[in-house]
């Protein structure tokens, strides 16, 4: 069956038709800064897929946590979010054209895209690491997907990367944001903050200074990959959000990721490495995965 899928990030809004864990039609929008004006928006893409056919279910990934009923709390990168029920959201801005609508948080919707058709079909332990505004996980722990108590597992945006709490960036979300690379690595080279672009400067005229930022982030994401495998001895972890349609920059995580296993023989030794690519759907992970069909199961 198509739905609609909506995928609220930080900075864009996706939205596409859902068919077969395909997604077509697919058209980018501003996030707004207000909850006015994101209705507007929610309005304004309702409207415009209504026009070419009818239809009737919505699926939406967004930040942050995301109850049984789909209300939204502290919203991520969005706080306008928090409290906000959006299925009755989306009902009401689609004067009644739309009767079901689903909502799960965008890094878990993203492992369930990949679990269900993705490089997580038929892994028993891995997880999906989503690089976009924010960084969140989806976790894939016994064959199902993992929301932990109050949803809330997966929420790493919130650990710490730097133990000396010296500023905002002390913690994962801000100081590993992939839109927050882009734009330091654009700076770096004197460009526009586009990721294609920055990716294609980046790759030909070889920056020590940009080099040296993209590295310093990759391994820190290998870190994160080394601290997930630690603590849950997974099989597999993709790399999905938009960034990870460069294939440098996986090379790259998992580059550093095997050196953290040459730092010490007691490591090689006694762990069992985790295998990384990018999630077989790459940015649309989340769009495919919205439509979730497991029950909600604290």
């Amino acid at each position: 069956m198509v739905y609609l899928g909506i995928d609220i990030g930080g900075t864009h809004i996706k939205s596409g038709w859902v068919e077969h864990n395909e997604v077509t039609d697919g058209r980018s929008f501003p996030t707004p800064a207000t909850l006015a004006a994101f209705s507007e928006t929610i309005k304004t893409i309702l409207q415009s897929y209504a026009r070419q056919v009818s239809f009737t279910k919505v699926a939406i990934a967004v930040p942050g946590s995301v109850n049984e009923t789909g209300t939204v709390f502290f919203g991520g990168a969005l706080p306008y979010l928090d409290g906000v029920n959006l299925p009755e959201l989306i009902c009401q801005l689609s004067d009644g054209m739309v009767t079901e609508v689903s909502v799960e948080n965008d890094a878990k919707a993203a492992a369930l895209g990949e679990m269900k058709a993705g490089n997580l079909q038929g892994i028993q332990n891995g997880a999906a690491i989503i690089l976009g505004t924010g960084v969140g996980v989806g976790l894939c722990l016994n064959g199902k997907l993992y929301r932990g108590h109050h949803g809330q597992a997966g929420e790493v945006s919130f650990m710490i990367r730097d133990r000396q709490m010296r500023g905002a960036d002390s913690f994962v979300g801000i100081g590993l944001s992939a839109v927050g690379l882009i734009e330091r690595l654009a700076a770096s080279m004197a460009i526009a903050p586009d990721g294609p672009l920055v990716f294609d400067t980046l790759t030909k005229t070889a920056d020590p200074e940009a080099e040296a930022l993209f590295l310093a982030y990759t391994k820190e994401i290998a870190v994160l990959c080394f601290d997930l495998q630690c603590l849950l001895a997974l099989e597999k972890i993709v790399i999905g959000g938009g960034i990870s349609r460069q294939p440098r920059l996986i090379e790259a995580i998992a580059s550093s990721y095997q050196a953290i296993f040459k730092t010490a023989p007691i490591i090689e030794k006694t762990l069992q490495p985790v295998a990384i690519q990018a999630a077989y759907f790459q940015a649309d992970a989340n769009l495919i995965g919205a439509a979730k069909e497991e029950p909600w199961d604290e």
